[in-house]
């Protein structure tokens, strides 16, 4: 066991991530919130390692304590420290988006309430390219469900505190596994094809470039992978990746969550793109996260 403190960008606030961690449904059951703390186990090599993260003690960050069956070399708790950063979105830098937003009279009260959000993602481009290769076609609920039962089959585990967490495995765990293997997991043929295609298609880019290269350039890269439509690469870039450059702001969810912070007709997506730039994601994950978090009319009311 191991302990550490992760520092954030700031604004941040550990509050906000456990809420929006506790509603983000296609990662439901990956991990365990409890006493204003979360569990979750990450992948290193073939192994489970469980984080153990709680607010830091002082300044913005959070407290971070490794279970592992043995003792993990410096190189190895670099790895899951920054598996968790990203996990967590603690080195967002949220300074543009703010700036515009908060000149945004609409996004007022949502920023108020949101205060210190930052993005809570897929913890691994394994479990992100899984899901959206399932969730094509298909629900939400379904393609959560089959990802857990997925990593349950063949994803490392590690007991702490009676409690078992499992990891998700790797990309190249995932496609080595036969074609009968995945249509258990996927439901039907098609969509075990779909998720071999994804798998191996993801697997075969630099992960390290995916989070760091040209965005337009990865975002053709990601297009260029079978399988992998508009939709699943904005998803990956946004949702896996952290990358808010860009997102399909035509989607029938936003432009609902639009209207509903802005009102009918809420402003077109090339108005919004105009004044939020390469941080457009980043006002599309607040509307879509923290809309629900404002007060209503009546308890604005009982405040005043």
């Amino acid at each position: 066991m191991t302990e550490t403190v992760l520092a954030a960008t700031e604004p941040f606030s550990f509050d906000m991530s456990l809420r929006a961690l506790a509603a983000f449904a296609p990662c439901a059951g990956g991990h365990t919130i409890a006493g204003g703390r979360v569990r979750k186990a990450f992948l290193l090599g073939t192994e489970a390692v469980v984080a153990d993260v709680g607010p830091a003690g002082g300044g913005p960050g959070v407290a971070l304590t490794l279970h592992a069956d043995r003792h993990l070399l410096p190189g190895e708790r670099a790895a899951v420290h920054r598996a968790v950063a990203r996990w967590l979105g603690l080195d967002d830098d949220l300074a543009a988006f703010l700036d515009v937003a908060g000149r945004d009279p609409a996004m007022a009260t949502l920023l108020r309430a949101a205060h210190g959000l930052h993005q809570v993602r897929f913890s691994s481009l394994a479990e992100g390219a899984v899901y959206f290769a399932l969730v094509q076609r298909s629900t939400q609920w379904f393609a959560a469900a089959r990802k857990r039962r997925l990593a349950a089959a063949f994803g490392p585990s590690l007991t702490v505190d009676g409690v078992e967490h499992v990891a998700f495995p790797s990309l190249a765990m995932v496609a080595e596994r036969d074609d009968a293997e995945l249509i258990r997991f996927a439901g039907n043929r098609l969509r075990a094809r779909r998720l071999r295609e994804v798998v191996e298609g993801v697997a075969a880019l630099d992960e390290e470039w995916l989070h760091t290269g040209p965005y337009e350039e990865v975002r053709k890269a990601l297009l260029g992978v079978a399988g992998v439509g508009p939709f699943t690469a904005h998803a990956l870039l946004l949702r896996v990746l952290g990358r808010p450059d860009g997102v399909p702001l035509g989607m029938a969810q936003l432009e609902d969550a639009a209207r509903a912070v802005y009102g009918d007709p809420p402003p077109s997506p090339a108005e919004l793109r105009e004044a939020y730039g390469p941080s457009i994601g980043w006002w599309a994950y607040y509307v879509r996260t923290a809309r629900s978090w404002q007060p209503d009319d009546a308890e604005i009311a009982v405040a005043a």
